[in-house]
């Protein structure tokens, strides 16, 4: 539930076709003190970090197999890399999986930009949404292809 997790947590919540099965998280600070005060169910990611939690007062509701049962998709924002180790649970619970640009392509094998792909990510098991600065880019570069104004371009 850092920077990027509260926002993709209450971005959900405020959706009426959607539920928020909870967020994982492995500290037990102030931003999970947020998270518990919006009722929203906070789940460890680590068995160390349930007792970490506990000890802190907050209502922990299981693990993350505990989440990851109650889920349809999971969108991780974890630090750079965790995604990785992360990605093995989700595939062998079953649960889709949106991971931030920060993961490398190869995680996945799909980088994801809506304007430009949304078709290739039907049916797919995980996706990679690409950063900030990457999305700017292959949306211009669309436009300039769009208008006809694009005749080559490199990575």
């Amino acid at each position: 539930y850092g920077v990027i997790g509260k926002r993709v947590a209450d971005a959900i919540a405020l959706q009426e076709d959607m539920a928020l099965a909870g967020v994982a998280d492995v500290v037990h600070d102030y931003r999970l003190q947020v998270a518990a005060q919006r009722a929203f169910p906070i789940y460890a990611a680590t068995a160390e970090a349930a007792q970490s939690m506990r000890a802190a007062g907050l209502p922990v509701a299981g693990d993350l197999a505990d989440l990851l049962a109650n889920a349809d998709v999971v969108v991780d924002c974890t630090p750079k890399k965790v995604a990785a180790v992360n990605k093995r649970a989700y595939d062998a619970a079953g649960v889709k999986s949106i991971f931030h640009g920060g993961e490398s392509h190869a995680l996945t094998g799909h980088s994801f930009v809506a304007q430009e792909n949304y078709a290739t990510a039907i049916g797919r098991t995980s996706t990679r949404v690409v950063s900030c600065n990457t999305t700017s880019i292959v949306r211009t570069l669309g436009a300039l292809r769009t208008a006809g104004l694009l005749k080559r371009a490199h990575e």
